[in-house]
C-alpha cells in the first residue's frame, strides 16, 4: 500500500513538474490578462465609455444604470457640445470623478457591450436618432467590434492612454464576428501587437497563428491598404498577401524568442527563414528584416553576413546611442569568433523585441486616425472625431482625481471655484 502511495506521489509529481502544453500556456495568458482589466486607468476609461453609450440607453430594469444615467447624462449632452476638451472647467470634471467614485463597483461590473454603441450615442444625439434604429444583432457585434478597433489604434497613438488602454480595447473585440475582409486581419494582427507589448507572447501567438491559418483560406484577400499604410513599398494584390504574411511571421517568430521553451526557439527559425524568403521576393529592405538576417546568421554561425547586417541596422534612424553601442559591441564579439556571448549577451531577444516594437510604433504614429474613422463611413465621423480629445482628457482628469493631486493642482489656477472644490474634496482626500 505504501509502495502505491509514493508511486502516485512520484507521478504527481513528475506530472506536475512536465512542460506546459501550449493550450495550458495560453490558458494562463487568458487568466493573467483578466487581471490586468481592473486596473490602472481601464476603469475610468470604461466609466467615460460608459457615460457616452448610456446616453443611447432606454433601459429602466436597473435602479443603480437609473441614478448613473440621470447624473451621467448631463455631462455627455455638455461635452456634446464642446469642441475642445479644455472648454470643460475643473467643476465639470470633478463632477464627473465624484459620479465615477459613486459608480465605481457598478463600472467594474458591467459589460459595456451591453449597452448601444457609442455611434448610436452620438446618432441619438445630433440627429435624434430612436433605439428602434439603433445597431442591432449581428450588426451590432460588428460595429462594437470596429469601434473596439478604432479606440485600440487610438489608445496605441496617444500619449495619454497608451498600451494598458488599447489591452483593453483588444480584449473587447471578437474577430470571429467580423465578415472575412482586410479589416478583419488587420484587428488580429494589431491584438499580436498589443499582447506582445504587454508580455502576453503566448496571446499574441495565437493571434498570429489564427491569422496565418486565416491567410492560406483567403489567397484571394486584397491588402494592399494595410501594407500601404505599413510603408513597406507599392504591391500588387499578390505581394501585398505576401508581405502581410511575412509580417505575421515577423510578429510571431519574436514572440517565440521571448518565450522559455526549447520547442519555441526551434519554431523561432522556420518563423525569421520564411520572413526573409518573402521580404528578398518583394525587394522589402528595413529595419525588421536587418534585424532578423543578424539573427539568423548568427544561428547559423554565418558571422561576416551578421556583421554585414549589424552595419546596416547601425545607421537606422530607429535606434537610440545606446543601441548603436550594442551593435558596436557585438561586431566586436564577432570579430572575435564569439557569436555565443553576441546571442546570450549583448544582441538578445529584448534587443530584438524592441527594434521589432520601435520599428511598429514608427508606423503608427503616423496613422490618422480621424481619416480612418471617416474612411468606415460612420455616421457623423468628422464630429465624433472632434471628441477623442475630449475622451482622452477626461480620462486623464478623473485619473488625477483619484489621488487627489489633480484637484490640488487645479485649484491653485482656478480661484474661488478652486477653493470651493477644496470644501467638497476633504471628506474623500486628506488635504
Amino acid at each position: 500500500m505504501k509502495k502505491l502511495l509514493y508511486l502516485s506521489l512520484l507521478l504527481f509529481l513528475i506530472a506536475c513538474s512536465s512542460e506546459k502544453t501550449d493550450e495550458e500556456l495560453l490558458e494562463l495568458d487568458r487568466i493573467a490578462l483578466n487581471e490586468n482589466l481592473v486596473s490602472g486607468k481601464v476603469v475610468p476609461y470604461k466609466f467615460v465609455k460608459l457615460m457616452f453609450r448610456g446616453y443611447a440607453s432606454d433601459d429602466t430594469t436597473s435602479t443603480k444604470f437609473k441614478a448613473f444615467k440621470r447624473d451621467s447624462d448631463k455631462l455627455v449632452q455638455k461635452i456634446m457640445k464642446l469642441n475642445r476638451a479644455d472648454d470643460l472647467s475643473v467643476k465639470d470634471y470633478w463632477a464627473m470623478y465624484q459620479l465615477y467614485d459613486q459608480m465605481d463597483g457598478f463600472v467594474t461590473q458591467t459589460d459595456e457591450d451591453e449597452f448601444p454603441v457609442i455611434v448610436d450615442a452620438f446618432r441619438r444625439f445630433w440627429d435624434g436618432t430612436k433605439s428602434a434604429h439603433y445597431f442591432k444583432g449581428k450588426a451590432k457585434a460588428e460595429q462594437e467590434a470596429r469601434e473596439h478597433a478604432f479606440l485600440t489604434i487610438l489608445a496605441m497613438t496617444s500619449s495619454s492612454l497608451g498600451t494598458e488602454i488599447a489591452l483593453y480595447e483588444c480584449s473587447e473585440t471578437d474577430v470571429e464576428l467580423l465578415p472575412d475582409s482586410e479589416l478583419k486581419g488587420d484587428l488580429r494582427f494589431l491584438r499580436g501587437f498589443v499582447f506582445m507589448q504587454k508580455g502576453f507572447y503566448y496571446l499574441s501567438e495565437n493571434e498570429y497563428s489564427n491569422n496565418l491559418e486565416w491567410l492560406k483560406k483567403n489567397k484571394n484577400l486584397d491588402l494592399r491598404a494595410t501594407i500601404n499604410s505599413m510603408q513597406l513599398g507599392q504591391f500588387d494584390q499578390k505581394q501585398a498577401y505576401a508581405a502581410f504574411r511575412a509580417m505575421n511571421h515577423l510578429y510571431r517568430g519574436v514572440d517565440r524568442l521571448m518565450m522559455e521553451r526549447e520547442i519555441d526557439h526551434e519554431r523561432v527559425l522556420e518563423d525569421f527563414e520564411q520572413v526573409l524568403k518573402d521580404c528578398k521576393t518583394l525587394k522589402i529592405d528595413n529595419e525588421a528584416v536587418w534585424a532578423i538576417e543578424v539573427y539568423v546568421h548568427l544561428e547559423k554561425g554565418e558571422n561576416d553576413k551578421a556583421i554585414a547586417s549589424l552595419e546596416k541596422l547601425k545607421k537606422s534612424k530607429l535606434l537610440t546611442d545606446d543601441d548603436k553601442a550594442l551593435i558596436d559591441e557585438s561586431i566586436e564579439y564577432l570579430k572575435k569568433d564569439d557569436p555565443e556571448t553576441v546571442l546570450k549577451d549583448v544582441y538578445d531577444k529584448v534587443f530584438m523585441l524592441k527594434i521589432a516594437s520601435a520599428f511598429t510604433y514608427n508606423r503608427l504614429k503616423d496613422v490618422n486616425t480621424n481619416k480612418l474613422l471617416k474612411k468606415s463611413k460612420t455616421p457623423n465621423a468628422s464630429k465624433i472625431a472632434k471628441k477623442t480629445e475630449v475622451l482622452e482628457n477626461a480620462v486623464d482628469q478623473i485619473d488625477g482625481f483619484s489621488n487627489g493631486e489633480t484637484l490640488k493642482e487645479a485649484t491653485k489656477k482656478a480661484g474661488e471655484e478652486g477653493e470651493g472644490l477644496l470644501e467638497e474634496a476633504k471628506e474623500l482626500f486628506d488635504f
